[in-house]
């Protein structure tokens, strides 16, 4: 079984009408609820500070926590996906 269950983030807020990203990148783990869902390019709300974020998924990868030692906080919903669609046909051209 090879789940990808950690994601790499990017904190990011709206000032302005605009989407801000902050370029420090952190990472959560993904609950099995919402493992294979979620995907590079998406806004996902995540636990940080005691407080829910959005953050921007710039990758999704598989990490052996027993082996890391490393325990992340968890991703809590997804808010906003990349659209499907438009990548395949992207891929097609």
């Amino acid at each position: 079984m090879d789940e990808k269950n950690t994601i790499i983030a990017f904190h990011c807020r709206k000032q302005n009408g605009e989407l801000k990203v902050r370029p420090k990148p952190f990472k959560w783990h993904i609950p099995k609820r919402l493992r294979g869902q979620i995907q590079q390019g998406d806004i996902v709300l995540v636990e940080s500070l005691n407080r829910k974020k959005p953050v921007l998924v710039i990758d999704v990868s598989r990490e052996e926590l027993e082996e890391t030692g490393c325990y992340y906080k968890r991703v809590i919903k997804i808010l906003d996906q990349v659209d499907k669609t438009n990548k395949e046909s992207e891929k097609i051209k």
